[in-house]
């Protein structure tokens, strides 16, 4: 449902009030390497941090955690917000996604010639409020 949901722009979304900088970390982008790859290409990345737009989406019916926030770029799932900030922001949210500033980082040739992996930060403020 919540997929037709937001397909027809049935699902409000809210802008969250920024924090000092992009320090939210993302927790489980190490499985969306391909995805965020993907997109920091996309988005013009070549050798720095990129800056996108990230949408929070409550995630009901998340098997490993109830209060799960989704991350999404482009519409692309990243990653979650960490358990810790999860229900705040659900609070804060209710039923409706939210949208926030980000960077896709990482990616950069590190000294051994392999490639860091890429992850995604946040700019939210603490505790979160909505616009």
């Amino acid at each position: 449902m919540t997929f037709w949901r937001r397909l027809f722009g049935l699902e409000q979304s809210a802008s969250l009030v920024p924090g000092r900088g992009w320090i939210v970390p993302v927790v489980g982008e190490s499985n969306y390497q391909g995805v965020l790859e993907s997109l920091y290409r996309e988005h013009g990345g070549t050798e720095h941090d990129v800056k996108v737009t990230a949408g929070l989406v409550p995630e009901d019916g998340n098997a490993f955690d109830s209060n799960a926030v989704r991350v999404e770029i482009d519409s692309c799932f990243v990653g979650y917000l960490r358990r810790d900030m999860a229900l705040q922001y659900r609070t804060a949210l209710g039923q409706f996604a939210g949208q926030c500033s980000a960077k896709i980082v990482g990616g950069f040739e590190q000294e051994d010639g392999t490639s860091a992996f890429f992850g995604v930060k946040l700019n939210l403020a603490w505790p979160p409020r909505i616009k």
